[in-house]
């Protein structure tokens, strides 16, 4: 299994899970109806052990030899409460897939190189899908909006079936064993699919750790066939922080793309002021085949002169900014692609509505521990009404 293989089956469990072999039973709503999720939930935990005992885990590590339709690989699973994970998926013939989760950041880290990049929300919801264990102790964490639809057949097991809605506000359906209240897994869409195709994921087994008991072996199904994770090794509190440290070049695409909004703000509030607080002294604007070094000061006058004769009714993006930070965290760019509608003054005086695409680019350098804008290249083109 080749590292684009690892990435897509990140997808098959970033929703996590399918409809596809429940048995079709009766829901029976009256039994279950009575009960609340967060008594199901709170009777799923006492299944795993004691509350104490429970509350005392902050991290799992988890081990597991897996097959799947494309051949055997390695998953390792550190996962620690408070939204931090090292993900690593080892192929047979030795490719790496390596990501990390902690808090709003997610990234990639070349396993050759050591070069991190940014992933977007999709892919992060993809590898966190893989937290099994910790799953199964902070559900309600990653699933909200409980819906019980009462009793069905899930593999084989008569379950509670709960609707709910993932983290990317998909709908999801999660299982509860009736005779054991240990969680039997869920389904949700595929995400990669506009077919409505669906993925599950069955818990088959679960052992004991320490004094808590932990799903061992899971099994999760889309249109591919069968992925089988058999965890061989599970500790509880075993794990180092600093695995989970932000690096300089991931925490810098939320300030950069921070600065964007402000930018935002600068143009609504008319506040040119703002908007130029963070030009460098020796800022360098490139348009209309010209190139200026203006002041700070030019910059703000000229801006502002700009708001004061403009109404803005749109300065929204059309697509979502690229932020390439260099590993070091001392330069980057943005690249934007922008609408911008607005009403300005005419030649005499009267308003006229104008709407125009702008594209531009962003350079920026760290220079005192704060993000500088060095330069702006801009392109646009009017568009038809």
């Amino acid at each position: 299994m080749n590292k684009l293989t690892m990435i897509a089956w990140i997808g098959i469990l970033m929703s996590a899970s399918a409809v596809g072999s429940s048995a079709r039973m009766a829901p029976d709503t009256a039994a279950t109806q009575t009960k609340s999720f967060e008594t199901i939930f709170a009777e799923s935990l006492s299944a795993m052990g004691d509350k104490i005992e429970l509350g005392k885990i902050q991290s799992i590590a988890a081990l597991a030899n897996c097959t799947g339709p494309r051949g055997t690989y390695i998953t390792e699973i550190y996962s620690q409460r408070g939204n931090r994970l090292r993900f690593k998926q080892v192929s047979s013939d030795g490719s790496i897939f390596l990501a990390f989760v902690n808090g709003e950041h997610a990234w990639m880290e070349d396993s050759k190189s050591g070069r991190v990049s940014q992933l977007d929300s999709v892919s992060a919801a993809g590898i966190r899908g893989h937290e099994f264990q910790m799953i199964a102790l902070v559900l309600p964490e990653r699933y909200k909006n409980p819906v019980i639809e009462g009793e069905v057949g899930f593999a084989g097991e008569r379950c509670i079936k709960i609707r709910m809605t993932d983290e990317l506000g998909k709908p999801c359906a999660v299982f509860f064993k009736t005779r054991s209240s240990l969680l039997a897994g869920f389904t949700s869409a595929d995400s990669r699919s506009d077919k409505g195709e669906t993925v599950r994921i069955v818990f088959n087994e679960w052992k004991k750790v320490g004094k808590v008991m932990l799903p061992s072996k899971v099994t999760a199904t889309d249109k591919s066939g069968d992925w089988i994770l058999d965890f061989h090794d599970i500790k509880l509190n075993d794990i180092d922080e600093k695995i989970f440290a932000v690096p300089p070049s991931i925490a810098a695409v939320k300030e950069l793309l921070e600065m964007q909004r402000q930018g935002r703000a600068a143009h609504f509030a008319k506040d040119a002021k703002l908007l130029v607080a963070a030009f460098a002294d020796d800022f360098i604007s490139i348009d209309a085949g010209k190139i200026t070094r203006p002041a700070r000061e030019e910059s703000r006058k000229r801006m502002q002169a700009y708001f004061d004769r403009s109404e803005f009714l749109e300065w929204d993006d059309i697509s979502s900014p690229i932020v390439r930070v260099s590993q070091d965290a001392s330069m980057a760019y943005v690249i934007v692609h922008k609408r911008v509608r607005l009403k300005a003054k005419n030649d005499k005086g009267e308003l006229e509505e104008e709407t125009t695409v702008f594209a531009w680019t962003e350079t920026y350098e760290k220079q005192n521990d704060k993000w500088t804008l060095t330069s702006v290249t801009s392109t646009r083109a009017p568009m038809a009404e």
